[in-house]
């Protein structure tokens, strides 16, 4: 798992608080562990650390949704879970969430290549 610093320092990020970033990397993680499994995941040339990065660009988007939940009022079950278990609220429809699945794909594929060789 990434850590602050390097979300920090190397990808630059600015958006999550430091005292929520475990909580997000351990989300993203899981999230680049099952495309690992579904799709074969490899770095995209070129890209240091690239699954680090992929990492901090889901945990980013991730934390966007959230507050963008919170915003409207939208609450998800589990979120904060030590396991870094996740249930969308219930108010999301299947298209969002289906957007938002294909959006941390994309994140992801600025660092990784989707798709076993």
């Amino acid at each position: 798992m990434t850590t602050f610093e390097f979300y920090t320092r190397q990808y630059m990020g600015d958006y999550i608080p430091e005292a929520q970033f475990p909580y997000y990397a351990r989300r993203a993680e899981k999230k680049l562990e099952d495309y690992r499994v579904i799709y074969g995941l490899r770095p995209q040339k070129y890209v240091n650390r690239a699954e680090e990065m992929a990492q901090c660009a889901i945990a980013d988007a991730m934390y966007e949704f959230d507050q963008e939940d919170a915003r409207r009022g939208f609450h998800a079950p589990e979120a904060g879970g030590k396991d870094g278990g996740y249930t969308a609220p219930e108010e999301l429809s299947a298209t969002t969430l289906f957007l938002r699945e294909r959006y941390f794909r994309d994140m992801a594929s600025d660092f990784l290549v989707f798709g076993k060789l």
